[in-house]
This record gives structure tokens, C-alpha cells and sequence, in this order.
């Protein structure tokens, strides 16, 4: 779901990211993630990083649903996000901020979401989801992202919203398979990465 935090990383403490630079920070955070994965696996699984893989539909059916799943979420978070309570404090959380600031190239976006969607599926789906269950995975994901916050009714049905994807990414690994997954989380931060990027700024 992208790097983020509500940390103040923008311009305004010096850190104003182009799209290679963020695209870096995503292929680094892939790497650490397969890393991460791959010890899960070996310690605290009785199958490999691979078998994560073998249960579910087919690929092209995984992939299929999970294409739709990923811009049917997009469109849920998209129709509150442009509404309040919402709205208004969308620039709390440092990833609209940063994108907003950000030139992508479509060939930008498109590898820093298949970065993120395989990466973070695999460590928190494949990998943790099976050891502590889908609940605590998903609080934990949300967490990590810098999505938990109830400072007003805008930022709880934002995490709220955050905590759903996440529960949904969740069930399509369960019942559809690893790459379902994969494929609905890519799907949803392209899809979102191409809107925050018309935000209108605050400069």
C-alpha cells in the first residue's frame, strides 16, 4: 500500500522525492520484504516461500479477480476520500503529500505498485496472515503504514476504510489464492497513485 506515515516528510523538511527516488525506496522495501518472508517461512513454517503460491484458482482467474477486487476497493475509498469528512484531512498522512510533490511516469507507477503489491502481500498475507490470523495482520498492516489515527470522524472512517482493504486483501488470499491478492493491492495503488498525483496542492 505504498510507503507512508504520518511523519512530516515533505518539502517543507526537505524532502521533496522524484519518482526514481520513491521507485528506489520501493524496490528496497520489495527486497526487504522477500528477505523478511523468507525467514517466516523458514522458522515458522512447515512449507516453503513457494507453497504460499499453490493454493487458490487459477493464475489467470486469480488475477482476473483480482483486478476487479483491487478497482472496486479503489473506487469505495476514492468516493469517500472526495467527500467529508474525509477530504479534508487526507493531507494529514505523509503519502498524499509526497505524491502530490512527486512526477510519475506511468512506468513509475506501474513498478512501485507491482513493487508494493508483491512485496507486502507476500510478507503479510503469505507470510504473518497464517501464523497470528487475518485480524491482527491487518491492524498490524495498517499500523506500519501509518494508518490509524482518531483525531476526528474524517481520520477514524479513513482507517476504518485502510483496515477494510486490508481485511479484503486478507480474504482473496485465503479463498482466491496469493496472487489475487498481489494483483488487487497492485491494482489499487495504481489506481490510487493516479489520483492523489491531481490533488490540488497546498502550495
Amino acid at each position: 500500500m505504498l510507503p507512508d506515515g504520518n511523519k512530516n516528510f515533505d518539502s517543507e523538511s526537505g524532502l521533496n522525492l522524484t519518482g526514481r527516488e520513491l521507485l528506489n525506496m520501493s524496490a528496497g522495501s520489495l527486497v526487504f520484504y522477500l528477505f523478511i518472508a523468507t525467514l517466516l517461512f523458514y522458522f515458522f513454517h512447515d512449507d516453503g516461500l513457494f507453497d504460499a503460491f499453490t493454493h487458490g484458482y487459477s493464475f489467470g482467474l486469480q488475477v482476473l479477480i483480482g483486478v476487479l477486487s483491487g478497482a472496486a476497493a479503489a473506487v469505495i475509498i476514492l468516493f469517500f476520500s472526495t467527500r467529508k469528512p474525509v477530504a479534508p484531512i487526507l493531507d494529514d498522512f505523509t503519502l498524499f503529500r509526497i505524491i502530490k510533490k512527486t512526477e510519475f511516469t506511468w512506468f513509475d507507477r506501474t513498478q512501485v505498485s507491482l513493487f508494493a503489491g508483491v512485496g507486502e502481500e507476500l510478507l503479510f498475507r503469505g507470510a504473518i496472515q497464517p501464523l497470528i490470523g487475518i485480524w491482527f495482520t491487518s491492524l498490524i498492516f495498517i499500523a506500519i503504514h501509518g494508518y490509524i489515527s482518531f483525531r476526528s470522524a474524517g481520520h477514524i472512517l479513513f482507517t476504518l476504510l485502510l483496515f477494510g482493504l486490508s481485511m479484503m486483501l486478507g480474504y482473496l488470499f485465503m479463498y482466491a489464492g496469493l496472487v489475487a491478492a498481489m494483483t488487487a493491492h497492485a491494482v489499487y495503488d495504481l489506481l490510487m497513485l493516479w489520483w492523489v498525483r491531481w490533488l490540488p496542492s497546498d502550495d
